[in-house]
C-alpha cells in the first residue's frame, strides 16, 4: 500500500509540473507576440531617437568647435548616423511577425502562429549573440582609431571608442528578450520509474522521478 501511495503522489506531482511547464497555448502565444512587438517597437523608436540626437548634435557642434577638432565631430556623427539607420531599418522579427499574422485570414492564423512565434524568439536570441557585440566593439574601435591615428587626436579617439562601445552595449542589453529567453536553461523532463528491491523486512518500492534530457 505504501508503494502504491507513493506512486500515486509522484504521478500527481508529475502532472502538476508538466502542466506548469507546458508551452503557451495559442491565445497566450498571440498575446505574448503582440506585447513583445509593442516593446520591440518602443525600443527601436527610443534608440533611433537617441542616435538621431547624437547625429544631429555632432553636426550642430561642428562649426562651434575649433577647426582642428571638426574631424572628430564628423566621424562621431557619421557613426551615430549609421547606427541610427541600422536601428530604424532593421526591426526585430516580432514586429513583422505581428503584421504578417494580421494580414492572414482568421482561419489561417492558428496554423501560422507557432512558426512566427519560434522565428521571433530565435531572432531575439540571435540579435544579442556574440557577433553583434563584436561588431559593436569593432565599429566603435574603428571610429576611435580614425580619430586617433588619422588626425593624431588620441584622447578624443579613445573617448569616442569608449562612449560608442558603451552606448552600443546598452542598446543590445536593453533589447526585448521576453520571447527569446522563454524556457532558456530548462531541460525537457521525462518520467523515470525505478524499482528498489526490499532488504530484510523492508518491502520493495517503486519510485517515479523526473529526469532531464539534453
Amino acid at each position: 500500500m505504501r508503494s502504491i501511495a507513493s506512486l500515486t503522489i509522484a504521478c500527481c506531482w508529475l502532472l502538476h509540473v508538466a502542466g506548469a511547464q507546458a508551452a503557451p497555448t495559442e491565445p497566450d502565444q498571440e498575446q505574448q507576440l503582440r506585447a513583445e512587438a509593442s516593446r520591440a517597437r518602443t525600443w527601436r523608436y527610443a534608440w533611433s531617437g537617441v542616435n538621431a540626437g547624437l547625429t544631429v548634435g555632432a553636426f550642430v557642434a561642428l562649426p562651434l568647435d575649433r577647426r582642428e577638432s571638426r574631424p572628430d565631430w564628423i566621424v562621431s556623427g557619421a557613426g551615430s548616423g549609421l547606427t541610427l539607420l541600422s536601428t530604424f531599418f532593421m526591426p526585430l522579427r516580432v514586429e513583422s511577425a505581428v503584421a504578417e499574422l494580421d494580414a492572414l485570414p482568421p482561419g489561417q492564423r492558428a496554423a501560422r502562429l507557432p512558426r512566427l512565434y519560434r522565428e521571433s524568439a530565435a531572432d531575439e536570441r540571435e540579435r544579442v549573440s556574440w557577433p553583434w557585440h563584436l561588431a559593436n566593439v569593432g565599429l566603435s574601435a574603428l571610429a576611435g582609431g580614425i580619430i586617433a591615428f588619422g588626425y593624431d587626436h588620441y584622447v578624443s579617439g579613445a573617448i569616442t571608442a569608449a562612449v560608442s562601445t558603451s552606448l552600443g552595449e546598452a542598446q543590445l542589453f536593453t533589447q526585448p528578450m521576453r520571447l527569446g529567453s522563454a524556457g532558456s536553461g530548462r531541460l525537457p523532463l521525462v518520467p523515470r520509474l525505478a524499482f528498489t528491491p526490499g532488504a530484510g523486512s523492508s518491502p520493495p518500492l517503486w519510485t517515479l522521478s523526473l529526469a532531464g534530457v539534453l
